[in-house]
């Protein structure tokens, strides 16, 4: 096979959708003469173009000839880089498509393959501009679905934290509320604290518990046992004034 790839050019451009305006220039005029003089076939509008080349004064119809021929150059110089990449794909591991290989199967030096592997090339590049369209949605679908997700969490830890704090919140309201009935009542003295009173009440629930366990009629045992829970021999007494340590050296107090 020849390889023809400085000769690729013809008629068929890409769609007109989202053109960029192109000016004119003498640089543009000479570039573009340069670029045809190279091509082995011609379409028909490279061939019109020819025609007025040598022109210094060109109307309205043939500026917009001569800017459809500069977006054909600017496209062949995309399908050029295509046809590289495929050519290249020949040299590794990579499995070729079907359209790849009917790109490469033609031979440019005959003027129908020419023209046939341009239109190949034009679809192989739309096909991989849908590809990476439809991937990029992919992935733009699967980061928002976890971006969501993620809000989500966030939010239902939000309502929880807000829970939290607004029962926290209340449950503060009822202990001080409990614990200025009990001071108002001389249960106990206004110098004590609600985490003493709390502690207090705590120690005289378990005892009491314990006291239903013992013979009413029996005062001395009676005595005995809140001795002995009162003197640090129970394990829940212990536990119930290392919460109260705790929350004595709690930095938040």
């Amino acid at each position: 096979m020849i390889d023809n790839s400085n000769f690729l050019g013809n008629g068929f451009g890409m769609g007109n959708r989202g053109r960029p305006k192109i000016d004119v220039t003498d640089t543009d005029l000479v570039e573009l003469n340069n670029f045809i003089d190279l091509l082995l076939f011609l379409s028909k509008q490279q061939e019109r173009f020819n025609q007025i080349s040598n022109k210094t004064d060109f109307s309205d119809d043939e500026i917009k000839l001569i800017k459809s021929n500069l977006r054909e150059m600017n496209v062949h110089k995309k399908r050029i880089e295509t046809l590289e990449i495929i050519r290249f794909k020949t040299k590794t591991t990579q499995q070729l498509t079907d359209l790849e290989k009917e790109i490469l199967s033609y031979d440019l030096s005959k003027r129908d393959d020419f023209f046939n592997c341009h239109k190949a090339l034009n679809t192989y590049i739309r096909l991989e501009k849908i590809t990476h369209s439809e991937i990029k949605r992919i992935d733009h679908k699967v980061r928002n679905e976890r971006i969501q997700k993620v809000r989500k969490e966030q939010t239902d830890g939000q309502k929880r934290r807000k829970e939290n704090e607004r029962r926290k919140y209340f449950l503060g309201g009822v202990v001080l509320k409990y614990s200025q009935f009990l001071k108002d009542n001389y249960l106990f003295g206004p110098q004590d604290s609600e985490e003493a009173i709390l502690q207090h009440l705590l120690e005289d629930f378990i005892v009491c518990n314990y006291l239903s366990d013992v013979t009413n009629d029996n005062e001395d045992k009676a005595a005995n046992v809140r001795k002995v829970i009162k003197n640090n021999h129970s394990e829940i007494i212990e536990k119930i004034r290392n919460v109260a340590r705790e929350i004595e050296n709690d930095k938040r107090r």
